[in-house]
C-alpha cells in the first residue's frame, strides 16, 4: 500500500488471478467496521498491478487502533478447496497502537485509596486476596488463583535441543558464513545455567496508600544468577486490580533466555479464550507473519498444537485483551497497556506447565492437568530451525534485559 494505492503482485507460476476475489476490510479496535470488494484487473502470472482504494476505507481513527486486511480469496470451489478460502492476506496498520507514553501507568489510575487489608493470613485489596508471607495472590474476583511466578523456561523444542547446525549464540552468523559455530544446543545451555528449576525467595511485601508492592528475587539452580521482580499492585477503575510488573537481571548472564514472563496457576475449568490481539495461530518473533491483529476466539486444545514430542506451542504476541472462560461463562478479563515502545506482552493458555511438556517424550506421558496455566510474556525467544536448518537469527533472540509492562485485571461482564 503506497498511499491509496493498493498494488497486488501474481506470484504464481503459471496462473493468473482470474480464481479470486479480492476484499478489503477496515477493523477498528478489531471489530469489522466496513468489509467491501475491490475490483481487481486480472493479473497474469509474474506481473503486477495497482488500484486506487478508497480514501475514507483507509482513514485512520485518532482515539481507537484501526486496520485495513486485504485478502485474495477463492471465488468459486476449487478441487482443494471452498469457494472463500483465503489465500493471501496483507494488513495495513491506519491508526497505531496507542502508547502509554505521556499517559499514567496501570498503576497510577488508582480512582480509589489502595491500601491493603489486613486480615489474619492475607491481605484483601479490592478483589484480591494475596499470602501475607509470600505476596503471592490467591484469589481474584471469587477465582482462586495461585502466582505469579517468573517464568523464564519453556518446553525445549525440536529445534530447541538441536545442535545439528552451529550456534549464533556463540557465533555471529555473519562473521562464520551463516554457520554459526559448533556447540551445545540452546536447551543444554539454558539447562546448564538452571533456568528449567529457577528457586523463588520473598523479599519483602510492603502494604501501603500505594497500594501493595512485593519483591522477589529468582535464582537460577546451581548458579549466582537471578533476576529480582517487583510487583506492584493497586485498585483501578471500578473496582479493577492493576499490576505493574518490572523485572530486572543481574549482571553475568551469558545465554539467551526461552522465555521472560509470569505465569498464574488458574482452575483446571478454565478452557476457553477471546482475545483481541495477534491470531488466529500461534506467533513467535520469527514466525509472525502469518499473523494478524483481530478478535479471535478458541479453546485451550486450539490453542496449543500436539506435537509427536511435547514441547513449546501456542504463544500469541501482543495481546490487547484477553478473556478467560470456563464451561459456566466469563471469568477473568485481562487488559494490557501499551509502553513507551508500543509493546505489550504475549499470553499461551496451556494445560502442562513447561517443565512437564519437557520431562514427557510422548504426548501420553503428559500428567493429567492439575491447573490451566496463563502465561503474560514480556518476550520470547525466536523458533528458528536448527533441527533442519540454522539457528534462531540474532534479531529474534532474547537475550537477558531489564523489562516492564502493565496489566488491569478486570471483573467479566456476562
Amino acid at each position: 500500500l503506497d498511499g491509496s494505492s493498493l498494488t497486488v503482485r501474481n506470484r504464481y507460476h503459471t496462473r493468473t488471478t482470474l480464481h479470486l476475489r479480492f476484499m478489503a476490510r477496515r477493523e477498528v479496535e478489531g471489530r469489522v467496521i466496513e468489509d467491501v470488494a475491490i475490483d481487481v484487473p486480472t493479473v497474469p502470472p509474474g506481473e503486477a498491478v495497482s488500484v486506487a482504494l478508497d480514501p475514507a476505507l483507509l482513514a485512520g481513527d485518532p482515539d481507537a487502533e484501526t486496520n485495513v486486511l486485504v485478502t485474495a480469496e477463492l471465488a468459486r470451489d476449487e478441487p482443494w478447496a471452498k469457494a472463500g478460502h483465503v489465500v493471501a492476506t496483507a494488513q495495513f496498520e491506519r491508526s497505531p497502537l496507542r502508547s502509554a507514553t505521556g499517559t499514567r501507568s496501570a498503576t497510577e489510575h488508582a480512582s480509589q485509596t489502595c491500601s491493603p487489608e489486613p486480615t489474619d493470613d492475607a491481605w484483601q485489596l479490592g478483589p484480591a486476596v494475596f499470602d501475607s508471607l509470600s505476596g503471592r495472590l490467591r484469589e481474584l474476583f471469587g477465582l482462586a488463583v495461585d502466582g505469579p511466578r517468573l517464568e523464564l523456561w519453556r518446553g525445549p523444542t525440536d529445534n530447541d535441543r538441536s545442535e545439528t547446525r552451529g550456534s549464533y549464540e556463540l557465533g555471529d552468523p555473519d562473521a562464520t558464513g551463516g554457520e554459526g559455530v559448533p556447540g551445545p544446543s540452546s536447551a543444554q545451555r539454558w539447562r546448564t545455567r538452571g533456568l528449567d528449576r529457577l528457586t523463588h525467595r520473598t523479599l519483602r511485601v510492603t502494604p501501603g496508600p500505594e497500594g501493595l508492592v512485593v519483591a522477589v528475587r529468582s535464582s537460577a539452580a546451581g548458579t549466582a544468577l537471578f533476576v529480582d521482580t517487583t510487583y506492584t499492585w493497586c485498585l483501578a477503575g471500578a473496582g479493577d486490580l492493576a499490576l505493574r510488573v518490572e523485572i530486572n537481571p543481574s549482571s553475568a548472564w551469558d545465554c539467551t533466555w526461552p522465555r521472560v514472563g509470569l505465569r498464574l496457576d488458574l482452575p483446571t475449568e478454565i478452557d476457553r479464550a477471546d482475545w483481541f490481539g495477534t491470531g488466529p495461530a500461534e506467533s513467535y518473533p520469527d514466525t509472525a507473519r502469518a499473523a494478524r491483529v483481530g478478535r479471535f476466539s478458541a479453546t485451550v486444545d486450539e490453542l496449543n498444537v500436539v506435537y509427536s514430542r511435547p514441547q513449546e506451542t501456542g504463544h500469541r504476541a501482543a495481546v490487547r485483551e484477553l478473556l478467560l472462560a470456563d464451561p459456566s461463562g466469563p471469568r477473568l478479563a485481562v487488559r494490557t497497556l501499551a509502553g513507551p515502545s508500543n509493546r505489550r506482552p504475549g499470553f499461551t493458555l496451556t494445560r502442562h506447565t513447561p517443565q512437564e511438556l519437557d520431562r514427557a517424550r510422548h504426548p501420553y506421558e503428559l500428567p493429567d492437568p492439575r491447573h490451566t496455566y496463563l502465561f503474560l510474556d514480556a518476550a520470547v525467544h525466536g523458533v528458528g530451525s536448527r533441527a533442519c536448518g540454522i539457528d534462531v537469527l540474532p534479531q529474534h533472540a532474547l537475550w537477558p534485559g531489564a523489562q516492564r509492562f502493565d496489566v488491569v485485571f478486570e471483573r467479566p461482564s456476562n
